[in-house]
């Protein structure tokens, strides 16, 4: 798969259920375009991260996917303490949205791949 094409259906795909999560968790206003703006700065690097150690090295599988996840994370949460307005516990919200995100994602690759 073309890797720009790869980078526009991941950043896509985690917008849609990102901001899902954001909406259900209250997050509204200036924290919703906060949201986009942190994902569309971490998600290209997790995806690029991943391509790249998937194609040069030896990696484990697990620990591709983890150590990018981990340092989005750790960036968005960083970020959305710094800026956000109303987001409360702000780590705790970075976790579980990349955590819904992440498993999401993982669901939707296993239903598109049993029906194509």
């Amino acid at each position: 798969m073309n890797i720009f094409y790869s980078l526009l259906i991941s950043l896509a795909l985690t917008l849609v259920l990102e901001l899902l999560f954001a909406f259900v968790w209250g997050v509204r206003g200036k924290d919703l375009l906060l949201a986009v703006l942190v994902n569309i700065l971490t998600n290209p690097f997790v995806v690029l991260l991943n391509f790249i150690c998937t194609v040069y090295t030896a990696l484990p599988p697990w620990l591709m996917k983890a150590v990018p996840e981990v340092l989005a994370v750790m960036a968005e949460w960083i970020i959305y303490r710094r800026f956000s307005q109303g987001i409360k516990k702000p780590l705790l919200f970075s976790v579980s949205v990349n955590a819904f995100s992440f498993f999401g994602g993982v669901l939707i690759n296993i239903l598109v791949r049993n029906i194509i």
